[in-house]
C-alpha cells in the first residue's frame, strides 16, 4: 500500500519550510503549526495495511491546511514560539507484518506471569500491556528503511510504503515530529522535543530522511 505523500500534502511541506509558523504545538495525536489566521496539521492516523493477516492497521502522518485560527484544548503543549525552521524532511518508512498464529497454552501462561511479575515490580499498572498479556494469538509488525534489503525481499501484496510525518531542525536542534515503530501518536523521545544530530544519526538507518 502507498501511504506517501501526494501533491497536495507534498505542497503543505514546502509551505512549512519556507513560511516558518509563529508557533508549535503538541498534543500526542498531533502537532500544529499555528500561522494565527490559519493552521496545518500533523495527525497520527491509522489506516488498513496491505497484510496477510485479516486486519492491521498502518499509521500515518496526515499533513492537513485548516482556514480557522487554532484553538488549544488542555492537552495541547506549546513546543515552540517565533522560531525559523531552518530544513524540513519527509520521514519514510517500510511496514510489513508476520502471520497471525494462535498461542500454545504454555505461551499464554508465560505471557500473563510475566506481566504479572512486572506489575510487581514496578507497582503500577499498564491496561494495554494487560490486554496483550491476555491475548491468545497474534503477530508481529516490522518497520525498516524503504531501501533496505529486508523491505526487497517482502512481497508486494504485503508491503506498506508510509510517510509518518516530518524531521524539523529549529535553531541548530531536530523535532522529530514523526510515528516510530508504526505506534500510534507521536511519542516523544525522551520526554523532551528537540535533540541533538547524532540522536537523529541513531535512528537514520531505520528511516527515509527525504529532504523538502
Amino acid at each position: 500500500m502507498d501511504f506517501t505523500y501526494k501533491e497536495t500534502e507534498l505542497e503543505i511541506a514546502q509551505f512549512i519550510k519556507l513560511n516558518s509558523p509563529t508557533k508549535i504545538w503538541w498534543d500526542f495525536v498531533t502537532y500544529i503549526f499555528d500561522y494565527d489566521d490559519f493552521y496545518i496539521q500533523l495527525l497520527s492516523e491509522p489506516k488498513s495495511a496491505n497484510t496477510q493477516n485479516e486486519s492491521d492497521e498502518a499509521i500515518i502522518g496526515q499533513l492537513t491546511k485548516h482556514a480557522s485560527s487554532f484553538e488549544p484544548n488542555d492537552n495541547s503543549e506549546l513546543v515552540c514560539e517565533n522560531k525559523k525552521i531552518e530544513e524540513v524532511y519527509i520521514v519514510r518508512v517500510f511496514l510489513y507484518f508476520t502471520i497471525f498464529r494462535n498461542y500454545s497454552k504454555t505461551e499464554q501462561l508465560f505471557n500473563l506471569t510475566k506481566r504479572k511479575v512486572k506489575t510487581m515490580l514496578s507497582t503500577r499498572s499498564d491496561p494495554i500491556e494487560t490486554l496483550k498479556a491476555k491475548a491468545t494469538g497474534g503477530e508481529m509488525e516490522y518497520t525498516c528503511h524503504p531501501k533496505s534489503d529486508a523491505a526487497k525481499k517482502i512481497a508486494p501484496r504485503y508491503s506498506n510504503l508510509i510517510d509518518c510525518g516530518l524531521l524539523l531542525k529549529i535553531d541548530g536542534e531536530y523535532l522529530p515530529a514523526f510515528i516510530t515503530s508504526n505506534a500510534y501518536g507521536f511519542h516523544l523521545w525522551d520526554n523532551k522535543y528537540f535533540h541533538r544530530f547524532k540522536d537523529v544519526e541513531e535512528v537514520a538507518g531505520q528511516y527515509e530522511f527525504i529532504k523538502v
